[in-house]
């Protein structure tokens, strides 16, 4: 296909972030260069790989002869990824930055694609998002993904307390919604869980209903796929960090409602909060009771632990409710 010049003129910045992907980058940029959109900017940041990812980096940005302008950068220290991800307008010079992961794969068209929403929108959305193809470790087509937001219909109200919106690694946005809300100011967050309320918040919401990129599921931050090997000890750790990332969310989206003035889901999203922040600390307090009462239903021991609990009195550490919702304090 031959490079697609976009009749609007918007400069693109493709912004490829990698972070200790050795295996899977040369995939990525591969897709970020097979691009048929321009003018297009390629920005590939790497945030302190201790692997060989910027090896490969280097390696692939210095054999490069197409038609892209390149911009290659290294954090010099690891700013984890709500810090890199607050970098990336400042990095960029395209009117639309397409996201790019780099353990995912671009297909060619996807930035023309994006372009033409960008511009039938009449350059009022400020993120665009698509569907995906699955794809396992190994590069093998799964089949497809809907966005969440998509597959349920979610409303505002809804999205305002949802832990599933979009497909990050689909989305391309524009300086509207830094400009609008900020950076992000939680680092525990996950970005499309801030991006994609923010956007629908502003009204500039996109949605393709076509996969644009092959989506390796099983290799990122928020991978389940190892959660049958792991120990009892790491699955309670992994719910509890969930739990973490999803209060830092809401916390974020409490911060962007009060910036605009958007006060409506506040009191919606703070008793949200109060549910997880009970849950988690109810889960972390009683670890060892809730193993326990694990290993004894599975071995048919369960009521006998009941009434030992009951006879110790011990039932009342599962349910320390109304000291915790007395105790507890919602910021806002």
């Amino acid at each position: 296909m031959d490079n697609f010049v976009s009749d609007g003129g918007v400069l693109a910045t493709f912004f490829l972030i990698t972070y200790n992907q050795e295996r899977y980058v040369r995939e990525a940029i591969e897709g970020a260069f097979s691009q048929t959109y321009r003018p297009l900017e390629i920005v590939i940041s790497d945030d302190c790989s201790t692997d060989g990812t910027f090896r490969i980096i280097e390696e692939m940005t210095e054999k490069y002869s197409g038609p892209h302008k390149l911009v290659v950068n290294r954090n010099p220290e690891n700013l984890g990824l709500i810090g890199h991800i607050n970098r990336i307008t400042s990095l960029s010079s395209g009117e639309l930055i397409v996201y790019g992961a780099g353990d995912d794969i671009s297909l060619p068209h996807r930035t023309e694609k994006l372009v033409e929403r960008y511009l039938a929108s009449g350059r009022s959305a400020s993120l665009i998002h698509s569907s995906v193809y699955l794809i396992d470790i190994s590069g093998k087509r799964l089949g497809t993904r809907l966005p969440p937001l998509i597959s349920g219909g979610m409303d505002l109200g809804e999205m305002a307390v949802s832990g599933a919106l979009i497909i990050g690694a689909t989305t391309s946005f524009t300086r509207k919604i830094e400009d609008t809300f900020g950076p992000i100011q939680y680092s525990k967050c996950i970005e499309d869980l801030v991006m994609g309320f923010r956007s629908a918040l502003a009204g500039g919401l996109e949605y393709i209903p076509e996969p644009l990129l092959l989506y390796r599921h099983e290799s990122g931050i928020t991978a389940r796929s190892d959660t049958g090997k792991q120990t009892y000890e790491q699955r309670a750790n992994r719910e509890l960090l969930n739990k973490e990332i999803f209060l830092a969310v809401l916390a974020q989206r409490i911060a962007d409602l009060t910036r605009i003035g958007r006060v409506d889901f506040i009191p919606l999203i703070k008793s949200k909060r109060s549910e997880e922040l009970l849950a988690r600390k109810v889960w972390a307090r009683n670890y060892n009771l809730v193993r326990l009462l694990s290993y004894s239903v599975k071995r048919g021991l369960a009521l006998v632990l009941l009434k030992s609990l009951l006879r110790e009195k011990k039932w009342q550490l599962f349910f320390p409710v109304k000291r915790l919702l007395h105790s507890m304090r919602i910021d806002g």
